[in-house]
């Protein structure tokens, strides 16, 4: 897949990505109890609290889409990744909560 330019991309626009390319890496920054109640299979799991510590587990030379809840705290951690060089960090509008309600309704909203 080619590297995504842009800082943010919807739902609907990742789910197109997800058919094309499996290896695509979905950072998940929510918290544990957040993740017990909806996730998606495959995602990176390294909680907001932790993202200082342990960022560089994210490969820099791929696509990294960040998810949270609704969207909020993923704009600011893709502009925190974006200045420790991860230039193709992109905020997922809507977070888990637009996918759960727009793209797999299995997923449980809170």
């Amino acid at each position: 897949m080619d590297l995504y330019n842009n800082s943010e991309i919807t739902v609907h626009e990742l789910s197109k990505l997800l058919e094309l390319d499996k290896n695509i890496q979905i950072l998940d920054i929510r918290e544990d109890d957040e993740r017990d109640h909806a996730s998606m299979e495959g995602t990176i799991h390294i909680k907001l609290t932790e993202i200082a510590d342990r960022y560089q587990e994210i490969k820099k030379n791929k696509n990294v889409f960040v998810m949270c809840h609704t969207g909020t705290r993923s704009q600011a951690v893709v502009k925190w990744l974006k200045i420790k060089g991860y230039n193709n960090a992109v905020n997922v509008l809507g977070g888990i909560d637009a996918w759960a309600a727009l793209i797999d309704r299995s997923i449980r909203r809170y």
